[in-house]
């Protein structure tokens, strides 16, 4: 039986009510165990672009997706990619098959001082005979991953406080009840976006993120409050905000249970409902490693792309079907590859003109260049077609350096002059970064060094010119960063190169900018040591780093 008003766990997933006959609850509260109440916040009538439609486009997004055959679903390993011959339209003459990564300490993979249950190969529980509904059922219809209508800015992007939403649901939900103050309060800060997704993501894309994120974590906040409490507490401590007794080991304790919590939910299906909720999940865990402990929780990175690749049954996500969630793991995932020679779980299709992500901008064309770059790279250093991959490089290189990014029309008013400019110099740097590592396939160190110099000095001026013009650091750069800091040989090639850390805005995570010093360190000693070796043959003797984007 249907009811005109919604409760409050179901208005906040835009979800309607439904109530068996004879039960006070409706029948989600009723199968989560939640308190059914009818108090929420009263909505800021004077505010533009708080229709239902508006909130609920920048939630889900608005696009059509075609339906997509899901198989029998099997639960992999988090710490093994599933392994599925494909064939796309897109891709040069490679491989077929993923790599398949270990969960011991590799290159940005894991750290010692990580959980044992972080660390050791983790295996599925059994799926479940019958799948729960979501609580997030705003469209009841499966698909492609959802779009990413929801990354790109908006002028009627609003939310209500997230404070206002704790406050409200805290009194009477069994749920929240449960948490402990330290533990409300860091959810409350997480979830405004001054204290948080502001460092990651630039000033238009932060209300949608803030919605994504509220609903993501009420949609699975049973298995999904580790994660994000742990995550936010590792935050704050790098940043030096207000943690609430923040306590080191009980927050890597924390950290093992997310993981435990991912590993035991029931895999979701193409559902965006039921989809970005658990990627989120996934996303929050990459997050806390990256600040808790220098590394990329690359298991968990894989383990959810593996999942999504499994449901889609290709190795290409298409772009314009895709969460700005999966685009940052798909990224996060290639570039670690390229560093470490092994093969990515998926690529991400060319997105039509005109789209802008929140991390990557104008990039995403160049993702899957990069694809196809560590698919090459894999095959080269295994020996595997080495005339036809050595073909495939050279006209990658040729579409690399023909590329330039589509600028939309609109592009200057929709953002903010600062956004502007990081996004241009972040194609610039992005470009110059696959070109770089192409010429360092060629040639290992002391051939052509002139020519890599240029190319590296070239994405250090690119990165100090956006620092004085924007007076703010560069989002979303690392990874190119990295392939510049290696090229240096000079000692005061070497201090430029470790003063250029603080022009990113990943440095101000204390435990990225501590490994990145000694990583780099290690690589140069190593490269004195070694003349005529190349980078990517001593990258597995050295200290491990967080890659990035």
């Amino acid at each position: 039986m249907p009811v005109a008003k919604a409760c409050a766990p179901c208005y906040y997933q835009k979800s309607k009510c439904t109530f068996s006959e004879g039960n006070p609850q409706c029948d989600r509260c009723l199968m989560n165990g939640r308190d059914c109440v009818f108090v929420r916040p009263v909505p800021r009538s004077a505010v533009k672009g708080r229709s239902k439609v508006a909130i609920r486009s920048k939630i889900m997004g608005m696009g059509a997706n075609l339906p997509c055959p899901i198989p029998n679903a099997r639960k992999p390993s988090i710490a093994s990619t599933t392994t599925t011959t494909t064939t796309t339209t897109t891709t040069k003459t490679t491989p077929a098959t993923t790599g398949t990564p270990s969960a011991t300490a590799t290159p940005s993979t894991t750290s010692s001082a990580t959980p044992p249950a972080m660390l050791t190969r983790v295996h599925p529980k059994p799926s479940l005979s019958s799948r729960t509904a979501s609580l997030a059922s705003v469209i009841n219809r499966s698909g492609s991953p959802p779009d990413d209508s929801s990354s790109d800015s908006s002028s009627d992007s609003a939310s209500s406080p997230p404070s206002k939403m704790l406050e409200s649901l805290s009194p009477y939900g069994s749920t929240l009840g449960r948490l402990d103050h330290i533990e409300r309060t860091t959810l409350s800060r997480l979830l405004h976006k001054a204290n948080f997704m502001q460092y990651f993501i630039g000033p238009t894309f932060v209300d949608s993120m803030q919605l994504d994120m509220t609903v993501h974590l009420f949609s699975m906040f049973d298995q999904g409050k580790d994660a994000y409490i742990a995550m936010y507490s590792a935050f704050a401590a790098n940043m030096g905000l207000e943690t609430g007794g923040y306590d080191p080991e009980a927050n890597l304790q924390r950290g093992a249970m997310a993981v435990e919590q991912l590993r035991s939910c029931p895999l979701p299906t193409l559902k965006r409902e039921e989809l970005l909720p658990w990627a989120g999940l996934g996303l929050g865990i990459v997050y806390f490693s990256n600040m808790a402990l220098g590394t990329s929780a690359a298991p968990v990175r894989r383990y959810v792309l593996s999942h999504i690749r499994h449901l889609l049954g290709t190795s290409l996500i298409s772009s314009d079907r895709t969460h700005y969630i999966l685009v940052y793991m798909t990224a996060v995932d290639i570039n670690e590859c390229l560093m470490q020679r092994e093969l990515p779980v998926c690529g991400i299709a060319p997105p039509p003109e005109g789209h802008v992500d929140a991390y990557l901008g104008l990039c995403i064309p160049l993702l899957q260049h990069l694809y196809d770059l560590s698919r090459v790279s894999y095959s080269l250093f295994h020996d595997i077609d080495v005339p036809e991959q050595t073909q495939a490089l050279d006209d990658l290189e040729q579409d690399i350096e023909a590329w330039q990014p589509h600028i939309p029309p609109d592009f200057t008013n929709r953002f903010t002059t600062p956004e502007v400019i990081h996004m241009l110099a972040q194609t610039r740097i992005y470009k110059t970064a696959a070109l770089l590592f192409i010429h360092r396939l060629r040639y290992p160190f002391g051939q052509k060094d002139d020519m890599a110099a240029a190319m590296a000095k070239s994405i250090m001026s690119d990165l100090k010119m956006t620092l004085t013009v924007s007076q703010e650091t560069q989002r979303c750069v690392s990874f190119p960063y990295t392939l510049a800091a290696i090229e240096a040989r000079e000692k005061g090639d070497r201090d430029t190169a470790t003063d250029a850390i603080k022009s990113l805005m990943d440095s101000a995570n204390m435990k990225y900018r501590s490994n990145m010093e000694v990583f780099l360190k290690a690589m140069w000693d190593a490269r004195d040591a070694n003349p005529g070796s190349s980078w990517l043959d001593l990258l597995p003797s050295l200290p491990t780093i967080s890659v990035g984007v």
